[in-house]
């Protein structure tokens, strides 16, 4: 047998498990500017652990008969919250998914399912998307038996509302806007959309799985954000992951509707088996009431003031960021962060090489296809230190690169 076998003979003792596990985390930044992996401090690890493991480990199933009833009011406090952040009205109901994934695919699947009450018959419903939204819908789609128009950004990377109605057709049943989209993070003309869903009697829905629980801090604090949620009238649904700047552990995003009412439209229900009728308001039937938890503890433990500073945070380090690259010679700003996404590039030197050379130093930063540039998604450091650390790696990078040091092979390219 192989010594260097990983799967071991006899079971190792939990304080020896729990060493090894701490030495992988060694090498992790303290602070992140980069990626969707958010730095959570030892008060925010220890309440997070508490109510994920040893509070709340028990499982959820299908209806509220299969589950312990303790976590329904987490649940349902949960829910409510997120309404609260991103100004549902009343009436509004929310679903808490696994992911933005998840949310989408259940707005796409909500939209089509009220068309197709309304307009029966074997025809295919269509969706209108700007090419910068994020692919669920497209795997959505491919599930669903929709097909999907995806219509070219305007200049300035927003969504071409104009050009999204020339798309628009008898099938359509549903269009959508970003708050912000992921690759160049600028916030569509959600208003603009809306209208034109409202024009055309279709449903609306807005993707702030990015900016949702952030976009309504920054605006607190004075900065220019566009109204995007249920403010915007026309709006008829919106997702929001809790993973992201909700600081919640992965797995854990909202998908709220207008209206209740709309939720028969979203149920996936069946009862021709032999143990009756199942009921599903979401993708999955079973799961762990520890991520709702987790989520409860991080949004109750962070609060109004809480989310607030993170949001400070993330604007001085967008506007540290943004500052130091324009200064540099033969580098480009794309977007100055408006939430949270921060896009740049090089003019003198191969894009991919600046990326590895970031990569070895630490700095796993994504390539941008389109246009070919760096991708930062920026995370909530309490000083400067982080931002100027990344901005040292920057300009030693740019050195590498242009000494034909890398060769950008090793690149980190979107998801894969």
């Amino acid at each position: 047998m192989s010594s260097d076998r990983c799967f071991p003979t006899r079971g190792i003792a939990w304080p020896e498990l729990e060493q090894a596990l701490y030495r992988f985390r060694e090498r992790d930044h303290e602070w992140k500017l980069f990626g969707l992996d958010w730095p959570h401090r030892d008060t925010h690890i220890r309440l997070v652990g508490k109510a994920a493991g040893d509070i709340f480990y028990d499982a959820f199933l299908f209806g509220r008969q299969f589950s312990n009833p303790s976590i329904f009011p987490v649940w349902d406090q949960v829910a409510q919250m997120v309404r609260e952040i991103i100004g549902a009205p009343e009436g509004a109901h929310t679903t808490i998914t696994t992911g933005g994934t998840e949310s989408n695919f259940l707005a796409t699947k909500t939209a089509r399912d009220k068309a197709k009450s309304r307009k029966p018959g074997d025809w295919v419903p269509e969706i209108v998307i700007p090419y910068t939204a994020h692919p669920s819908f497209d795997k959505a789609a491919h599930y669903l038996g929709m097909r999907i128009r995806r219509i070219r950004e305007r200049a300035d990377f927003r969504a071409d509302v104009r050009a999204m109605e020339d798309a628009i057709n008898e099938r359509t049943v549903l269009i959508v806007g970003s708050a912000p989209q992921y690759p160049h993070g600028r916030i569509d003309p959600i208003p603009e959309i809306a209208a034109l869903a409202a024009k055309h009697g279709i449903w609306c829905h807005v993707d702030a799985c990015v900016g949702g629980f952030l976009l309504p801090f920054l605006k607190r604090l004075g900065h220019e954000i566009p109204d995007f949620s249920f403010d915007v009238p026309g709006v008829t649904s919106v997702s929001a992951d809790l993973h992201k700047f909700g600081q919640t552990p992965l797995g854990i995003s909202t998908m709220t509707l207008r209206d209740a009412d709309d939720l028969k439209f979203q149920d996936f229900v069946f009862d021709a088996w032999p143990s009756g009728s199942l009921r599903s308001e979401g993708f999955i039937g079973s799961g762990t009431g520890r991520n709702i938890a987790a989520a409860w503890a991080v949004l109750k433990f962070l609060g109004d003031e809480g989310y607030t500073e993170q949001a400070r945070r993330i604007a001085r380090a967008s506007e540290v960021l943004a500052d130091g690259v324009e200064e540099m010679e033969g580098v480009e700003v794309l977007v100055r962060a408006e939430a949270g996404i921060f896009l740049f590039r090089p003019t003198d030197t191969d894009v991919r090489a600046v990326a590895e050379a970031l990569l070895v130093k630490g700095f796993g930063v994504v390539v941008c296809e389109e246009p070919l540039a760096i991708h930062l998604f920026i995370d909530a450091p309490p000083d400067d230190r982080a931002a100027q650390d990344f901005l040292a790696a920057l300009r030693a990078s740019l050195e590498d690169a242009r000494s034909g040091r890398f060769t950008g092979k090793n690149a980190r390219k979107g998801y894969s």
